[in-house]
């Protein structure tokens, strides 16, 4: 039996690759899952202000209700735990303040739990301080975005944070070779593991949701997050430029209010249940992945993308790096809006028959498979001389 303690985002918020990941432990495994704030400073907006009600909710009275249905059961074995702890991490005496409180908790609810020597796992770098504190036997970073470069970070805060999270951990897991290389240490054991997919769930499909009502084809469809990343003023651009296609904007939203958001022929719609995302995927006659090109964007391999080819939907994207190399004979590709509206124009011209060949592309990634290889190495990893501080 193996135990871990991991650090990562709320569970059954959203599917997030941690949790896929997590949903399939070895048999027999038991884990702490530890739902720690947010590496974003809160902002004045109504999302924060509901966010900091929930965690707020969550200390004082935890296994109150979620706000929503989680997208997915809670594992047997699997523990969550959201300690209190506040965002000023930026701060020495911050951190520090939050780390006394932290491992004084977690000690406790490990010791009640009977867990043995956790192999310690965290996809946050406000953990740095917690690293050799625990009793873990091993400690693994899994780093699945360059988050020292995201919008509204506190990016130096982020780096020192980071930096001392990769002098302290035994391995480092990473979603992107550009992470990697980025984050990579000489010695350090490293894991390339690109995200998976739920194959047999996103190929099903599903009849045409009701909310898509009224939106002709040809019909262009960016499900996911919708945040700062998506590059609304390149959709406005190629929207304007055909005046035939329509566009729905599905999923979760932290971008603040944009001018595409009012344009005719957008329709901007709310995250669904995770069960009913194949069902709008489906729907569209081309998904996007329409993602600006920066420093951050280009350490990102999207977890919607394998989850687009599962459709067999034709997909169009920015030139990602991460895309490019993986799927670039599956996925048309261009930057600004000229080549953008190529590659979307591409995308509507594939023929019928190519839908099998990107299904059958993703059937090596099926999260099954990514689990295995995931925690195979962290069993390698905890199974090394520990000589880290």
């Amino acid at each position: 039996m193996v135990d871990f303690i991991v650090f990562s985002d709320d569970w059954g918020r959203h599917p997030s690759s941690s949790q896929h990941l997590f949903r399939r432990m070895p048999p027999g495994s038991r884990a702490l899952w530890v739902e720690t704030i947010g590496l974003r400073p809160p902002r004045l907006t109504s999302y924060d202000a509901r966010r900091i009600l929930e965690k707020v909710r969550g200390w004082i009275s935890p296994g109150s209700p979620a706000s929503e249905p989680p997208w997915c059961e809670t594992p047997a074995g699997l523990v969550r735990y959201a300690p209190p702890m506040h965002p000023f991490y930026g701060s020495p005496a911050g951190a520090a303040s939050n780390d006394a409180l932290l491992v004084r908790l977690l000690r406790r609810r490990l010791a009640a739990l009977g867990f043995d020597r956790p192999v310690l796992v965290t996809t946050v770098p406000n953990a740095c301080g917690l690293v050799g504190r625990l009793g873990e036997r091993a400690a693994i970073y899994y780093c699945v975005d360059d988050f020292e470069t995201w919008p509204g970070y506190a990016g130096g805060a982020i780096r020192a944070m980071e930096e001392k999270l990769l002098a302290r951990v035994d391995g480092l897991v990473v979603t992107a070779a550009a992470l990697g290389e980025r984050r990579g240490r000489p010695g350090l054991p490293l894991l390339s593991l690109p995200h998976g997919v739920d194959v047999g769930l996103f190929a099903a499909g599903g009849p045409r949701p009701a909310a898509l009502a009224g939106l002709p084809s040809p019909l262009l469809m960016s499900a996911g997050l919708y945040d700062e990343r998506v590059d609304t003023e390149l959709l406005g651009a190629i929207l304007d430029a055909h005046p035939t296609w329509h566009l729905a904007l599905v999923g979760r939203r932290t971008a603040p209010p944009n001018p595409l958001d009012a344009h005719p022929r957008v329709r901007v719609l709310p995250g669904v249940p995770y069960p009913q995302v194949p069902a709008y995927l489906g729907a569209a006659d081309v998904l996007l992945v329409p993602y600006r090109r920066n420093a951050q964007t280009d350490t990102i391999n999207p977890l919607k993308l394998r989850e687009f080819l599962a459709t067999g939907r034709p997909v169009a994207a920015t030139a990602l790096p991460e895309i490019v190399s993986a799927c670039g004979a599956l996925v048309a590709t261009g930057d600004g809006p000229e080549a953008f509206g190529a590659a979307v124009a591409r995308a509507l011209a594939a023929p019928p028959e190519s839908a099998g060949a990107r299904r059958d592309s993703v059937l090596p990634d099926a999260w099954e498979a990514r689990a295995a290889s995931f925690f195979a190495f962290l069993a390698q990893v905890a199974a090394r001389p520990r000589d880290r501080a």
